[in-house]
């Protein structure tokens, strides 16, 4: 039997982390505001019964994928079986091996996403419960979903999880930024050629797909044959009702659609996965909404991506296994990948380097990673700023980053600005300069240097920097007996140790 979005759900309520509330609630805000604060004590995830306004037994879950700072992944473990306690390091290293070993999904005839069939009038969006998530938000919004796209030259799926406005009955404003396979596919094939793009927007079904959708992968990459890794068996997809694309036949909800060439709409201002609101107002892909089909009583998963909520967490959850999957495929000398908002700075990525000389392998080696690094779209392409440590950093714990940042760099050598201006989001535009800002290249997108901070050690010990860690300062033999008899001392809570991310191999 496939899992789904609803076994997910069961799941997390055996396990005592969802509560359902029968109560009638609001979508305009009050849904959202239940999230956060239950997320700021790490409280339940919710499923919402009764909701004002909306279509009769519809719902919304909230939280479903939120986890604490330590721990952001803990929810998501139970989609997969996988111990929710597992610390960060192990949590990647169990699904390391699931992405390299991709499953095509399989077509079926038909599945629950097709219980309910609405197609031209009587298409109605705003009868759904889409929420409004904050203050000062230009709309209602659809943040955890699998857009669903297919190149017109191949039979190459892609999927991917961007901000959607509910614009009104019959129309919505999408905004994949210029990193992405989406717009590389829409841009330079169907608007090129003054064609229209097929596109569906899924919501709800195997947490794998709405996870997967979340990653950057390389172009030719289908997300569905990543998440058919993830659960380790195929996806189930059924054909479209409007378009020949494939969605997952166990989805909540299909939203059927067509982008036209050029056609834009409005959209935002709106919160963003990094805490703050985005904006101003800017045109973005309109969608033309021609079907909507759905099971009965359908589940809407909604997602907060303000503090303490659940978009923060389903990017520190699986969003790095993507930039793996490119370090691997394109032979980085890299360990590790990882993007987001350390503490809640500011966007940034930060990588690990396998160094096996000091200074470097040979004149240049560092340059020449850097630059391959700015060409890949995951690794290099949304943010503005790169930090480059060594590969003994754990980079998943942000102590260890913000350390290295600060002993090993020499702001005169190590920090460096592009000569080049590069693609990036306009999520950072509040702090580019104003010629810069000027100078868009398509919705969302905007010309701009980048900063590189090579944070690595230049020289090898004493002369290089010896961390002072408990892994460092005693004897192997010491730390084991330290570790193996903590709990048997007194103490409850679990020691952390470096020790997995020093031997991991990913």
């Amino acid at each position: 039997m496939a899992y789904d979005f609803r076994t997910f759900l069961t799941d997390l309520k055996e396990a005592g982390e969802l509560v359902e509330i029968d109560d009638q609630v609001d979508w305009n805000h009050e849904i959202s505001a239940y999230e956060l604060i239950s997320g700021r004590f790490n409280g339940p995830a919710l499923l919402f019964n009764n909701i004002r306004g909306t279509m009769p037994d519809s719902r919304v879950a909230v939280g479903m994928f939120t986890g604490s700072f330590a721990n952001p992944h803990r929810r998501c473990a139970y989609a997969f079986g996988i111990d929710p306690d597992l610390d960060r390091t192990r949590w990647f290293l169990e699904l390391a091996p699931r992405v390299t070993n991709m499953l095509r999904p399989v077509e079926v005839a038909t599945g629950p996403c097709k219980e309910v069939v609405k197609k031209g009038k009587e298409v109605n969006l705003l009868e759904f419960p889409f929420t409004y998530h904050a203050i000062g938000d230009g709309g209602r919004y659809i943040l955890c979903s699998a857009a669903t796209i297919r190149d017109p030259d191949s039979n190459w799926i892609n999927t991917g999880n961007y901000s959607i406005e509910v614009y009104s009955r019959n129309r919505l404003v999408i905004t994949p930024y210029a990193h992405t396979n989406f717009l590389a596919i829409y841009t330079n094939k169907y608007q090129a050629r003054g064609k229209s793009m097929p596109v569906a927007i899924c919501l709800g079904g195997d947490p794998a797909v709405t996870l997967s959708a979340g990653m950057i992968l390389p172009p030719g990459i289908t997300e569905y044959d990543l998440a058919g890794g993830l659960r380790g068996q195929p996806m189930e997809l059924v054909r479209a009702e409007t378009s020949d694309l494939l969605v997952p036949a166990h989805a909540e909800v299909i939203i059927e659609g067509e982008i036209r060439p050029f056609e834009r709409l409005p959209e935002g201002p709106k919160i963003e996965s990094f805490g703050f609101s985005v904006g101003p107002r800017q045109m973005f892909y309109a969608i033309r909404v021609h079907c909507v089909t759905h099971r009965h009583n359908p589940i809407i998963p909604d997602l907060h991506t303000a503090v303490c909520a659940g978009g923060d967490s389903l990017q520190e959850t699986l969003h790095y296994l993507g930039h793996l999957v490119q370090i691997r495929m394109l032979d980085l000398p890299m360990k590790f990948g990882a993007s987001g908002a350390p503490t809640r700075s500011g966007a940034s990525a930060r990588n690990t380097v396998i160094k096996t000389k000091y200074p470097e392998d040979y004149p240049g080696a560092m340059e020449d990673l850097f630059n391959k690094v700015l060409g890949q779209p995951a690794l290099g392409g949304p943010f503005s700023c790169q930090t480059f440590v060594d590969d003994d950093v754990n980079v998943l714990d942000y102590s260890q980053w913000y350390e290295a940042l600060f002993t090993q760099t020499n702001p005169a050598r190590d920090v460096i600005k592009t000569a080049f201006k590069y693609p990036g989001q306009t999520i950072e535009s509040s702090w580019m300069e104003e010629e810069d800002r000027a100078k868009y290249v398509g919705p969302g997108t905007i010309l701009s240097p980048k900063t590189i901070v090579d944070a690595t050690t230049k020289e090898e010990p004493p002369l290089g920097v010896r961390r002072l860690s408990f892994e460092t300062l005693f004897p192997d033999d010491v730390q084991d007996w330290v570790l193996n008899n903590w709990q048997r001392l007194g103490f409850s809570e679990k020691p952390r140790t470096n020790k997995p991310w020093l031997q991991a191999k990913f």
